[in-house]
């Protein structure tokens, strides 16, 4: 494998923006370089999107690794989108 292989982005998450900002907080943490992209800002959108995504990619250096850490992420926040304060009875 070329060095420059090593260095080539894989995408390892798409979602929101608030979704890709803690998922790259996440990332950064364990020292994995980061990259995203925000399909709102292409020049042909003349208009901003509500519900934009955001495509976070990673180094295939750092794939395996990285996509853990996603899992477990998102694990996370379909828990947390499932769990309603609103439900619990004291």
């Amino acid at each position: 494998m070329a060095e420059n292989d090593e260095l080539a982005p894989y995408e390892v998450f798409e979602g929101t923006a608030w979704e890709a900002g803690l998922l790259r907080s996440i990332l950064d943490d364990n020292e994995i370089e980061n990259i995203q992209n925000d399909r709102a800002q292409l020049p042909w959108n003349m208009f901003p999107v509500g519900s934009s995504t955001i495509k976070v990619f990673v180094a295939q250096k750092d794939f395996e690794k990285a996509l853990k850490l996603v899992k477990e992420f998102t694990e996370n926040m379909k828990q947390s989108a499932e769990f309603d304060p609103e439900d619990q009875t004291p």
